[in-house]
């Protein structure tokens, strides 16, 4: 059953006349009949009275003349759909919980400013959240950790990240020259849950044989942050610019490094997608996560 059969069918019955839908609908006499011959067959019914007037429906065509009517409304409604979906189409982003939604916010507000038409929605995950939502088609892009086997045709670098030691400003540790894992035993420590090394720091601190003292644990880097401006404790984190009450101590024993990225599922790089990851590869991110800073001893 094709559409073109439910139109022509609904415009016969409506005028009563092979003769006036053909003309109504711009297709020869033979054409029109045959496509109502066709459908009749498929449905395996007779649809219309001929040989009389007026062509009039049979009572297996009168029930049927609803049926088409719903048909044609729903391709209709589908259509409009689709339009709007073009006309402002849908962006769904996926990022890491330890990504700062300050930082985010300001990249997603100037995205806005020139694509207004594009609605998008963001989504916070875990990692294998992430992958299992880009897998499942359940967003379109990711903002996340790249790993060495994630650098393919469907992923794009954005910057590279080193984790150190945070501690409040006024803590003992701030006014170090570096530290190790040692200074972490007993000392209030702030858990950053499910984060990219979390299961790491298990084996890093049972090696180093020490014991933080786990005071909080969060699964959101700003909670984090806000809980060491506080003076609450201590975490091993990515190290991020112009944060106040904060100080990031180099470790002589610790290398941490992450690759944050873009990635997308292959084969869907959808018009909004790719206005999205060419607008994000213009655009200054203003993320300083060098270690310049830090006077770094590796001898200790």
């Amino acid at each position: 059953m094709d559409l073109y059969q439910i139109r022509y069918f609904l415009t016969i019955a409506d005028v009563q006349s092979f003769t006036k839908a053909s003309e109504l609908l711009y297709v020869s006499q033979p054409s029109l009949s045959a496509g109502i011959k066709k459908l009749e067959q498929e449905l395996d019914v007779i649809l219309f009275e001929r040989g009389g007037r007026r062509t009039l429906l049979t009572p297996a065509g009168q029930r049927f003349q609803e049926s088409a009517k719903s048909i044609l409304a729903a391709y209709q409604a589908a259509r409009q759909d689709l339009q709007q979906l073009k006309e402002q189409p849908t962006l769904r982003i996926g990022t890491l919980h330890t990504l700062r939604s300050h930082h985010i916010a300001k990249l997603i507000g100037a995205f806005r400013q020139q694509y207004p038409n594009v609605t998008v929605v963001v989504l916070n995950g875990y990692l294998q959240d992430i992958k299992d939502w880009l897998e499942q088609g359940k967003i379109d892009v990711a903002i996340t950790w790249l790993q060495e086997q994630d650098s393919d045709e469907n992923s794009q670098l954005l910057f590279h990240q080193p984790l150190t030691l945070a501690v409040p400003s006024d803590h003992a540790l701030a006014k170090a020259t570096s530290a190790c894992l040692r200074d972490l035993d007993g000392q209030p420590y702030i858990e950053r849950i499910n984060c990219e090394f979390w299961r790491a720091y298990d084996t890093l601190f049972a090696d180093a044989g020490i014991q933080p003292n786990i005071v909080y644990s969060s699964n959101n880097e700003e909670w984090v942050i806000s809980l060491i401006q506080v003076g609450m404790g201590m975490s091993i984190m990515p190290v991020w610019a112009d944060l106040t009450a904060i100080t990031y101590v180099s470790m002589t024993d610790l290398s941490l490094s992450r690759t944050i990225g873009l990635r997308w599922r292959k084969l869907q790089m959808v018009e909004p997608v790719a206005w999205f990851c060419n607008f994000v590869m213009e655009y200054d991110l203003d993320i300083d996560v060098s270690l310049d800073h830090l006077t770094i001893d590796r001898t200790t």
